[in-house]
């Protein structure tokens, strides 16, 4: 999973390196388109009929909109990148949290198996060996009790991973939900 988020993450990064190259482009043509018209304006100012002043003049002001309509839609495909961007960091934090909360879970387990297995093994010793059985009964007890201790903090842990789960899916829904208004 953390393969892919980081997969992901480089194609945002590669498509941002690559709007700002074509934005830099697209500047660079329209300062030319710019003042190729500013050009054909003087000209035509010279000697030219009042048909083509109009034209040139009209082109002059249309270029402003231009201009501002090309930044606008630039900043706005920028703008959703870097949220997307944003919203796979979160991600990927969100998923590190968990991995680390399960593996706490999985040592917890662990060691839950382990005193399983010294409780079975006591008992066995209690059966075959008659005369250790209350010694052993009371080695059972310290290890039934230390097994309910383990438990105990097994099942915290697996409700704080729940919960972490829970509040790294609400947030992610939460920007997911921000970036569609």
């Amino acid at each position: 999973m953390s393969r892919k988020i980081d997969s992901y993450k480089e194609k945002l990064d590669k498509k941002l390196k690559h709007m700002k190259i074509w934005r830099r482009v697209s500047d660079v043509l329209f300062v030319s388109v710019f003042v190729s018209v500013l050009i054909f304006k003087v000209v035509a100012a010279a000697n030219a009929p009042p048909v083509v002043i109009a034209l040139a003049s009209a082109l002059t002001a249309s270029m402003d909109s231009l201009g501002s309509w090309c930044n606008l839609v630039w900043n706005q495909y920028q703008e959703a990148l870097k949220e997307k961007r944003e919203l796979v960091n979160s991600i990927h934090r969100a998923t590190f949290i968990t991995i680390g909360d399960m593996d706490i879970v999985k040592a917890l387990d662990e060691n839950f198996i382990v005193r399983i297995e010294s409780l079975l093994k006591n008992a066995e010793f209690a059966i075959t060996e008659e005369g250790f059985v209350k010694l052993m009964m009371d080695e059972i007890k310290k290890t039934v009790a230390m097994f309910m201790e383990t438990l105990e903090e097994s099942d915290g842990q697996a409700r704080s991973c729940h919960r972490h789960i829970i509040q790294g899916r609400t947030v992610i829904l939460k920007r997911i939900n921000y970036t569609r208004q």
